[in-house]
This record gives structure tokens, C-alpha cells and sequence, in this order.
């Protein structure tokens, strides 16, 4: 548990007292939604680091030569470039007209957002790698999570034009983590837009039989090379070549599904060819 203090008594005083009694941030009213924010993107940082540091310990050196190195690379640059785009505005490099800088905050985000994203993969995977069965097992509707996750990653089909469809029953309710399932339908359907083509589709289908259900996630993409698809599910693994120059990814995602897949005794196989697109089919057991 992380606490933070927030208080309308602001004082020097105060905020060494908090900090003492185990508060992990301070937060003097009035605060704005952008300090909150703030406030919980260290809390989470801090969550991280402390799971990274017990897994360096139990794993050794070469779980912590790799997350160094990854951290290093996928971390260093993106903070580089948004310390120079700042410093650019600081400076008003560009003039004083506000819009000439829209191109280079919009730039800013993207790096904080990929930064993110990576912080919250590394958080998934030291908890999927600790190789406890889970805990949070309950009925749970696969239709309704899928559905929540293609209504979560529509912004981005609608910018790629990406027509989204969904086959299935009404329901498919099985004993399963929830939260397992929303990381696997998300990280499927936001792969299947992202490396989709500009007015391309995807679809889902639920197929459910006695002894298996079956969630297929075909998309018509830029497909992968069979070298490729050897290391597809390995950690930190990123596919390279010039039409994924432009898409930003940790490298963990599919690494992260196949570990969830297989912690409920699944599998999960892709076929694709370049230019042709990929098919994900993830199969569950009753």
C-alpha cells in the first residue's frame, strides 16, 4: 500500500513529517487533475522499480543485464527527446506564436505515451512471471471484455480506418482472470490495428466447443516473415524492417500473452505471410 498525503495545511514542516511517517507524496490544496495525475504516475514508477529490484534479485545477473539494457535503450532516448523538444520552447526556438511549438509537443506525448506503455508491460510481466496461478479466478464473459476492448482501441482503428468485427455468441463465460483476458484481447487487437494497413480490417471471432474455446484475431496487415515469427513471443522482441520503422511497442506484448495463454494450460500459434496479413489463435481449455 503507497499513501499520499493531501492536505490545505502546505508547509515545508508538514511535508518532511508526511514523508517520515511512510507517505510516499505530498499534495497541497488547491492541486490541479494534471498534479494528481502526477502524483500517481510516481506511485506507479515506484511500484515498478521495487517489483524490478525483487525479480533482479531472485532471477541474477542476466535477468538484470537485460532489463538494464532495455531500459537503457527504450527509456534513454524518448527522455533525451523530450528534454530537447522542451528545451526548444523554453528558448523559443521557433518564435513566439504558440501553435508554431503544436508539432513538437505533440511529439513530446507520444514519447511519454510510449514510455508508459512500457513501464505498465514491465508491471504485467513481473507479475505474470512470478509463476503464481491466479488469484482473481470468477465467471467471466470473454463477449463482454472483447467487446470493452475493441470499444478501447476504436480511436486508434478509426485513425488507421480500420473496419473492427466481431463473431460470436451472445455470451462465453468461463472461471478465468479478467483482467488476464482484457491483457490478451487488448494486446491482440491493438496489434492487429497497428500493424494493419490504412483501410484494412480485423476480425474476431469467439468460437466455443466441448472441450476448448477458441479466440481467432485476424487482421489484413503487413503480415510476418517465417524468420520473424521465431522470435515473435520472446521478451523484449521487436519486429524490425522498414514498415515497422514508425511503430512504437516495448516488445513485450505478445510476450506477456503467450505467458498468461499458458499459466491457464492454453496455446497460442499465429500463421501469416508478409503483405497478406496475420492470424492470432489463442485456444483456451473448458
Amino acid at each position: 500500500m503507497f499513501v499520499v498525503m493531501i492536505t490545505s495545511y502546505a508547509s515545508l514542516e508538514l511535508a518532511v513529517k508526511a514523508t517520515h511517517d511512510g507517505a510516499v507524496d505530498f499534495i497541497p490544496k488547491p492541486f490541479t487533475p494534471l498534479e494528481l495525475k502526477s502524483s500517481l504516475e510516481t506511485i506507479a514508477k515506484q511500484i515498478y522499480l521495487k517489483r524490478m529490484a525483487r525479480d533482479m534479485k531472485q532471477e541474477g545477473k542476466q535477468i538484470r543485464f537485460q532489463f538494464l539494457s532495455v531500459l537503457s535503450h527504450e527509456l534513454k532516448a524518448p527522455l533525451n527527446a523530450v528534454e530537447g523538444y522542451l528545451n526548444m520552447i523554453k528558448d523559443r526556438q521557433l518564435g513566439s506564436n504558440l501553435s508554431d511549438y503544436d508539432e513538437l509537443v505533440d511529439r513530446s506525448l507520444k514519447r511519454l505515451t510510449g514510455m508508459r506503455n512500457l513501464i505498465f508491460d514491465l508491471l504485467d510481466l513481473t507479475k505474470i512471471e512470478s509463476g503464481k496461478p491466479s488469484q482473481k479466478s470468477e465467471n467471466t464473459d470473454l463477449v463482454t471484455i472483447t467487446r470493452n476492448a475493441i470499444d478501447t482501441m476504436m480511436p486508434f482503428a478509426i485513425q488507421k480506418e480500420v473496419e473492427i468485427s466481431l463473431n460470436s455468441p451472445e455470451k462465453v463465460e468461463k472461471f478465468l482472470d479478467p483482467e488476464e483476458m482484457e491483457i490478451i484481447l487488448n494486446n491482440l487487437i491493438s496489434n492487429a490495428i497497428k500493424y494493419n494497413r490504412q483501410k484494412g480490417t480485423v476480425d474476431i471471432d469467439i468460437r466455443v466447443a466441448k472441450a476448448k474455446t477458441t479466440i481467432i484475431v485476424e487482421d489484413s496487415g503487413i503480415g510476418i516473415s517465417q524468420e520473424d515469427k521465431a522470435k515473435l513471443f520472446k521478451d523484449f522482441s521487436r519486429i524490425k524492417n522498414p514498415k515497422t520503422r514508425n511503430i512504437s511497442g516495448s516488445g513485450l506484448g505478445l510476450s506477456i500473452v503467450k505467458k498468461i495463454v499458458e499459466l491457464n494450460n492454453g496455446t497460442i500459434k499465429v500463421e501469416s505471410e508478409p503483405d497478406k496479413g496475420t492470424v492470432f489463435t489463442v485456444t483456451l481449455p473448458v
